[in-house]
């Protein structure tokens, strides 16, 4: 069916301007000032209309996990605006050989899927010919978005300490992705204080002119700088809270890597207002309740849903312009992983698009997330600027609290 969304804001990473956008086909068919005869037509006037966000870094824990699956963490993820997930590959069995790989695209497949998707690949220290069977430089289309190499422990049992692994990865891959902590540090700081992850940066600056790295969850503009030769990620729990808030979420608020203090939050927004960060992205791994209360409690939060929120208040409130917005958020994430067609407003893209009604103020409340962990690090916090409408591949799949019957596709990668 033809949708017509009239009189919006429409920002890109370019410009802001009012225009009809025509969808027909999964396509952006026109942007114009006309009227043009739809089957459903929106009314969009004084809300923003926007490339469907592209959340790069999610785990949705399937297979082998019981804190999310496909169906609720994408249903969290268009409440929140988000078109597009690429979910890691820590789960159980890892995502480390191509059976696996196939393995979890058929669950994918089978579920309720509304959102689009792509996949990490799991780097270990010999599995490199795995790496280059999916993401090899030789390959005319990558299998998945990148390689991701953990140099510290997190969930799961993935871990590169050997730098010549790490070398030849680089050397093969199209992509490398890095959770960019150093397990020696951490063995002797079990804090993981951020000396690990300009540890580990330091480490991987001798391979920056061998392949393209970015380095997952920049906690500091220290460490931002120290990778300037390298494309950098940051988180909104990074962005929003600080380590004093363990006091009173305790492991609720323990993350890898950890929470640091309000100096490093501020440096994080200096960085990503002086063009030091590429991208945001939510790193949503959520753990059950019983198991974020047991003594030695797994890391992560959930954020999927929350992130353009938080991001969007920000906004409003003149953190961060609206047009920086749509570039750390949908662009540049497309432009990075090479997802064709994704994350613009322009004729002929794929029709991914969130309309967020400015006005709209709700206090974050776990118990109106779509979260199979039923909980949140921003609890109480009241924000402006959430999704009301969420288009995926031309069609509704969320509209003012309802959810719509309809299959998110595979990315393709350029």
């Amino acid at each position: 069916m033809s949708i017509l969304i009239k009189n919006g804001i429409v920002i890109t990473h370019k410009e802001i301007f009012n225009a009809n956008i025509f969808i027909k086909n999964g396509k952006i068919h026109s942007i114009t000032k006309d009227e043009v005869k739809a089957d459903i037509i929106i009314n969009a006037e004084d809300k923003i209309v926007m490339p469907g966000v592209i959340d790069a870094h999610v785990h949705f824990r399937q297979p082998g996990g019981k804190s999310e699956d496909w169906e609720s963490g994408s249903k969290a993820a268009v409440a929140g605006g988000v078109t597009t997930v690429i979910d890691m590959p820590n789960n159980i069995p890892p995502t480390i050989t191509i059976n696996n790989l196939i393995k979890k695209k058929e669950i994918i497949e089978k579920s309720n899927t509304l959102v689009n998707y792509g996949l990490h690949f799991g780097v270990t220290e010999d599995n490199l010919e795995e790496v280059k069977k999916v993401i090899g430089r030789d390959l005319k289309r990558p299998l998945v978005a990148s390689a991701k190499i953990f140099m510290a422990k997190s969930t799961g049992n993935l871990l590169v300490r050997n730098l010549n692994v790490i070398e030849n990865v680089v050397r093969s891959s199209k992509l490398v992705t890095v959770h960019a902590e150093d397990e020696e540090i951490i063995e002797k700081f079990p804090s993981r204080p951020k000396l690990a992850a300009i540890s580990a940066i330091s480490k991987l600056l001798p391979f920056a002119n061998l392949g393209k790295i970015c380095i997952l969850h920049i906690t500091s503009i220290e460490e931002a700088k120290l990778a300037s030769p390298f494309y950098k990620e940051v988180t909104p729990h990074h962005l929003f809270l600080n380590s004093s808030i363990l006091s009173k979420l305790g492991n609720y608020a323990k993350v890898n890597p950890p929470l640091r203090d309000e100096k490093d939050r501020l440096s994080l927004w200096e960085a990503l207002n002086n063009n030091l960060i590429d991208y945001i992205a939510s790193d949503h791994a959520p753990h059950l309740k019983e198991d974020k209360e047991k003594e030695d409690a797994p890391s992560g939060v959930p954020g999927v849903e929350t992130m353009l929120p938080l991001m969007m208040n920000a906004a409003l409130n003149k953190l961060i312009s609206l047009q920086k917005l749509v570039e750390l958020m949908c662009y540049n994430p497309s432009r990075i992983f090479g997802l064709k067609n994704k994350g613009v407003i322009e004729v002929g893209a794929d029709a991914d698009i969130v309309i967020v009604d400015r006005k709209l103020e709700r206090k974050v409340s776990a118990d109106e997330l779509h979260y199979k962990c039923k909980w949140t690090p921003y609890e109480g916090m009241y924000l402006k600027g959430w999704p009301v409408i969420t288009i995926v591949n031309g069609k509704i799949a969320y509209k003012d609290g309802e959810f719509f019957q309809i299959k998110g596709n595979e990315v393709i990668y350029e």
